[in-house]
């Protein structure tokens, strides 16, 4: 028997078909029971529960061939099931669910809690005859006492898993999670993923694995300590660069593609108004977060390019790119799942360049001033050397090339 965990908070949804328990009900409209959100570790506040609940339910009933609802004694069910005290769902309950339902579907949705004022709600619909998830839902972060945040959000849930749009306006920010080492967000349909970097400590610059091919201003090695970051699995891509700007600036066009021919400038001016929409704090990361995600942070293990020391396996660059850029995702990912940190585009940092500093340094963030922004990680139309983890480069904060891109960090 299978069995599958949901963590926290979990609300219980059984999707009704026909007539079961109304026989003035039009025999093609799809009901939906919802039953109280039960919180077994006792995180989440009721009021959080009741709020979620009658949103779903609202964004359910303004969903085209939907209908919401609620049975009181459906706890009674579940009590005899000892669903609720329970941390699993099984095969053979979700069958006997079903079968005291009269349910074909069961849509199973968590709660948990994240703040004062947030929570994340993650769900997934079960097929009752086979016992399997036919469709899911990330997490998703909600200000539940903001009601534009919550609407929207619970629209989206539920639009995603039965496959139909419903009528309240989803558009704006929903913010999903995932999981302690993944965030994954939706900014106006476009979804991109943050991959936690557990903070530690490395040495940064000309280290050993790097062989002859340093320049000199990746010396002295020095130590350094970071606190915990996340970093977008990929380069930004020009999909969410349109939904953020409403434009896309670069020569290579596809959705999936990094973003490229935008400035550091015009990377500021992004990461505000995606800020505006998310209600979150990205922003480029700093030279030295960019090097310790490059190598696999606490994973790391030793590599000359991020990911391998074979740089075919992990890296767009001169030798095999076609002279252009390539959709993220496409080769192999480095120890913390992170993809072309080698190769592909340049990408923007915070810092000032600089010269390195020889002391053990603690979240620094690069010199004080300059003329020129950091650069790293090489690109389609550069030589292996320069995809190193180690290596640096730096342009001026105005200039635009199809060769340069960038990723974001958020701090937790």
């Amino acid at each position: 028997m299978k069995k599958r965990f949901f963590a926290i908070g979990i609300a219980i949804i059984a999707l009704f078909f026909g007539n079961a328990y109304s026989q003035t009900e039009t025999t093609n409209v799809k009901k939906v029971a919802i039953l109280d959100v039960v919180d077994r570790e006792n995180n989440v506040e009721y009021g959080a529960e009741f709020v979620v609940r009658m949103n779903l339910s609202d964004a359910i009933n303004k969903t085209p061939g939907y209908e919401a609802y609620t049975r009181v004694n459906m706890k009674e069910i579940f009590g005899e099931l000892d669903f609720q005290r329970s941390g699993y769902v099984s095969d053979d309950q979700i069958k006997a669910i079903g079968k005291q339902t009269g349910a074909e579907y069961i849509l199973i949705s968590e709660a948990t809690n994240i703040s004062s004022t947030e929570i994340a709600i993650g769900a997934q619909l079960i097929l009752v005859e086979t016992g399997r998830i036919t469709n899911s839902t990330q997490g998703e972060f909600t200000k539940w006492q903001d009601k534009n945040d919550i609407k929207n959000v619970t629209a989206s849930i539920i639009s995603q898993l039965l496959g139909a749009s419903s009528s309240s306006n989803v558009q704006g920010r929903v913010t999903r999670y995932s999981n302690s080492n993944t965030l994954s967000f939706t900014v106006k349909g476009v979804n991109f993923t943050m991959i936690k970097v557990q903070g530690g400590r490395f040495r940064m610059g000309c280290t050993a694995e790097q062989g002859g091919e340093c320049y000199n201003d990746e010396s002295p090695v020095h130590s350094v300590n970071l606190s915990d970051y996340y970093i977008g699995e990929t380069e930004v891509t020009q999909e969410l660069w349109q939904a953020v700007m409403g434009t896309n600036p670069s020569n290579f066009k596809g959705a999936n593609r990094p973003v490229e021919m935008v400035s550091w400038n015009d990377c500021q001016a992004f990461i505000g108004e995606l800020n505006a929409i998310t209600g979150k704090t990205f922003m480029l990361p700093t030279e030295a977060q960019w090097e310790y995600a490059a190598r696999g942070g606490n994973k790391n293990q030793g590599y000359k390019y991020s990911g391998s020391n074979y740089i075919d396996a992990v890296a767009w660059y001169t030798d095999n790119s076609g002279s252009a850029t390539h959709p993220v995702k496409q080769k192999r990912a480095n120890e913390l799942g992170i993809y072309d940190m080698s190769g592909n585009v340049w990408e923007w940092c915070s810092d000032w360049y600089g010269n390195y500093g020889g002391g053990e340094q603690n979240d620094p963030t690069g010199a004080y001033s300059g003329s020129y922004r950091v650069l790293r990680g090489g690109s389609w139309s550069g030589v292996a050397r320069g995809c190193r983890v180690a290596n640096r480069d730096s342009n001026t904060p105005g200039i635009r090339n199809d060769n340069i891109g960038f990723r974001v960090v958020l701090l937790p």
